[in-house]
């Protein structure tokens, strides 16, 4: 027995008119207004603001200058690759954090865009599908959503842009989805951007959702409210599954909280803390389908999860997902779960190549491959 299509459903599928689809825009960023006023920037998460990772100023986890020096005996290991570097070889060392250096070869990765020119930052009523800058050949068949995690409150940016601009080299066509966020909108905004979303690329063949993190729960919860046939793939990674820590203040995560920011306080953070909070409890509202219970609908899914992952253990998330797709006999499913590292790996970790080859068994990407 299938449940008839809800309304948001026949949407997707291309057999009602999207009221609320004139809200979802493709193309560039043009919104000047940030999700977060710049008066507050200085008090934003680490995970945010993400000093050592952002902009052409190599600085350190703590937003201090790096310098460069020649590696020394008595110079810690590379803060990224763990490696020691060689004996007075070119490293960019923090003389405020004595345990952050840099090697010459990891000097040299990708680094993401400043806050002020990062297009998931800005256009918090604006809800957007990014295009990938790479070019995809005309015969590349279905799309992938990328949604980005970071609580609901956030997008991480090393979830959005880089992840579309591999999966397009790879021959997808794969566009990010800025969803729109808490405290100004809820659950039910968040999920009608992704069902908009996959309508407005429906024309274009299969739609599959990848998403990381909170991203993860966005995708997951959107098919089990919505229906199975809103997609025809998602790829869940690192997701959040069990909802239940947002339930707690403890627990939940959202900015805004703590008065040990030096001012966030007076700012008004912890405003938006108290409003996450409230409507973020309309994350619970899909848990118990999640979990395996009833409602629970998935279409065919590629899972990963890190045993290093004290975010999202995988015991607690992403294990009881697979054993409900399992239960359900829902098909073309592949789950990986080993050590990637921490929660957030992102792309790191082995799992992409997997994932290609997962989406072309699908029906995604070049049909000449």
């Amino acid at each position: 027995f299938l449940p008839s299509p809800s309304k948001s459903c026949l949407i997707a599928m291309g057999k009602l008119p999207e009221r609320r689809s004139r809200r979802l825009k493709v193309g560039r960023c043009t919104s000047q207004k940030p999700i977060v006023k710049r008066d507050r920037w200085p008090y934003l998460p680490n995970w945010i603001a993400l000093y050592a990772e952002r902009g052409s100023m190599p600085k350190c986890w703590e937003g201090h200058r790096l310098h460069r020096e020649h590696c020394r005996k008595s110079h810690p290991n590379c803060t990224y690759c763990e490696a020691g570097a060689k004996l007075r070889s070119n490293v960019l060392v923090c003389r405020k954090c004595p345990w952050w250096l840099i090697c010459s070869q990891c000097a040299s990765r990708p680094r993401l865009p400043s806050l002020r020119l990062d297009p998931l930052f800005f256009g918090p009523h604006t809800p957007r599908l990014l295009p990938s800058m790479e070019s995809v050949a005309d015969g590349s068949r279905g799309s992938l959503i990328i949604c980005p995690g970071g609580n609901y409150q956030f997008l991480v940016p090393h979830e959005g842009l880089p992840v579309a601009e591999f999966f397009a080299k790879q021959g997808f066509r794969a566009m990010v989805l800025r969803y729109r966020l808490l405290p100004k909108y809820d659950f039910d905004d968040m999920q009608q951007d992704l069902v908009s979303a996959a309508a407005m690329l429906r024309n274009k063949g299969p739609v599959c959702a990848m998403g990381f993190s909170a991203g993860g729960h966005l995708v997951a919860s959107t098919v089990a409210k919505h229906g199975v046939q809103v997609l025809d793939a998602q790829a869940l990674i690192y997701p959040c599954i069990d909802g239940s820590d947002w339930a707690s203040e403890e627990t939940c995560g959202f900015w805004g909280c703590s008065t040990s920011t030096g001012g966030s306080t007076a700012l008004g953070c912890g405003d938006d803390f108290e409003e996450c909070f409230r409507k973020g409890k309309s994350l619970q509202s899909t848990r118990r389908a999640l979990l395996g219970g009833p409602g629970f609908a998935a279409p065919p899914s590629f899972l990963v999860s890190s045993t290093k992952d004290e975010a999202s253990p995988p015991k607690e998330h992403t294990d009881l997902y697979a054993r409900a797709l399992q239960k359900k006999r829902v098909k073309h499913c592949t789950y990986l779960r080993r050590n990637f590292g921490p929660h957030g790996f992102g792309m790191s970790g082995g799992w992409t190549e997997k994932c290609v080859a997962w989406l072309h068994a699908r029906g995604f990407g070049r049909t000449d491959s």
